[in-house]
C-alpha cells in the first residue's frame, strides 16, 4: 500500500458546516483504517475540543493540536510533544494586542483565557464547545509558557494584523490564519508540517506515504510536506494552487473522495 498515513484537518475539512462528520466520510475513514492506514487529526483546536471527534472515528494514535504545538495520546492523555511560546514573548504579544484594543485568547494547560467576555468569546465558545476563563489583561495574567495565542477580528483587520505581527515577531513565532477571522500565534517550530514529520517518524512512516488534507493557510505546511497534499474544494485559491490535488468540499464528502481514489483504489493520478 502506497499511503500508510492519513492526516485530516478538522474545521472546514473533516467537519461539515454544522460541525459534524459526514456519514460518507466516516464510512470511508473506517474502510481505510481497516486496511491498516494510520488515521490522525491535525488541527488548531485545543486537545479537549479535538478529542470528541477522534473518539467518534476510533482514532487510537496521537493527534496534532494547537497547529502542531501539542501532540498528545488520545488514550493515555500523554504529551508526546509540546512546544509552547516562551512566557516573555507571549507577554509581549499580549501587551501589544491589549494596547491595540484587540480581542485575544491565551491557551495554557488546555484551557483558554480572555481579558473579558465579548461577542468574540461567545462565537468561539459556540465553535469549540468550551467557555474561556475571564482574567483581565492577559499580559498581566500570563506567568508561564503559552501553547497558543489567538486574535479574533474581522477579515480585513486580520490580514493587516498578520502582516504587522509577521514583521514584529515573524522570526520567533509562527503566525498564520485558520479562518479569515482568526489569527494564530505559536512557537516557530509548531506547525502542522513539523508535527506530522515528528509523528510519522515515530510511527516509521515515510513522508511519501502520507496524505494530508486541509483547507486553509495553517494547513499549507502539512499539505506541502506530505507525499500527497490535498486541498478541499472549499479552500482558498492560494491553498488549492499549492496542493497536489483538489477534492470535493467539506459538505460533499471531500475526505471520502480522496480515500476512495488514492487509498481504496490506489489511483496514482492527480487529475
Amino acid at each position: 500500500m502506497k499511503y500508510r498515513m492519513l492526516v485530516l484537518d478538522l474545521d472546514d475539512t473533516l467537519l461539515t458546516d454544522d460541525l459534524s462528520i459526514g456519514e460518507g466520510d466516516r464510512q470511508a475513514i473506517q474502510k481505510a483504517s481497516e486496511l491498516g492506514v494510520c488515521i490522525t487529526i491535525a488541527t488548531g483546536r485545543m486537545f479537549k475540543a479535538t478529542l470528541p471527534y477522534a473518539e467518534q472515528l476510533g482514532i487510537n494514535v496521537p493527534v496534532i493540536t494547537y497547529q502542531g504545538a501539542l501532540i498528545k495520546e488520545t488514550k493515555t492523555r500523554k504529551n508526546l510533544f509540546h512546544c509552547p511560546i516562551p512566557m516573555d514573548i507571549a507577554r509581549e504579544v499580549a501587551r501589544d494586542s491589549a494596547d491595540k484594543r484587540l480581542y485575544m485568547q491565551a491557551y495554557i494547560d488546555d484551557d483558554y483565557y480572555v481579558e473579558k467576555y465579548t461577542e468574540h468569546s461567545d462565537m468561539y465558545e459556540r465553535i469549540s464547545g468550551f467557555k474561556g476563563i475571564e482574567v483581565g489583561r492577559l499580559d498581566k495574567f500570563i506567568d508561564t509558557d503559552v501553547t497558543k495565542l489567538l486574535i479574533i477580528d474581522d477579515p480585513v483587520n486580520i490580514q493587516k494584523l498578520k502582516d504587522l505581527y509577521k514583521k514584529q515577531f515573524g522570526e520567533i513565532l509562527c503566525i498564520t490564519t485558520s479562518k479569515p477571522t482568526l489569527l494564530e500565534f505559536t512557537h516557530k517550530d509548531a506547525t502542522k508540517g513539523r508535527a506530522i514529520e515528528r509523528l510519522s517518524k515515530s510511527l516509521d512512516i515515510d513522508r511519501q506515504g502520507i496524505v494530508a488534507i486541509g483547507d486553509s493557510y495553517n494547513d499549507l505546511p502539512m499539505i506541502e510536506y506530505a507525499g500527497l497534499g490535498v486541498a478541499m474544494g472549499n479552500a482558498s485559491e492560494d491553498v488549492k494552487k499549492r496542493a497536489d490535488y483538489v477534492t470535493h468540499t467539506n459538505n460533499d464528502n471531500g475526505i471520502a473522495h480522496v480515500i476512495e481514489k488514492f487509498i481504496l483504489k490506489e489511483d496514482t493520478s492527480c487529475e
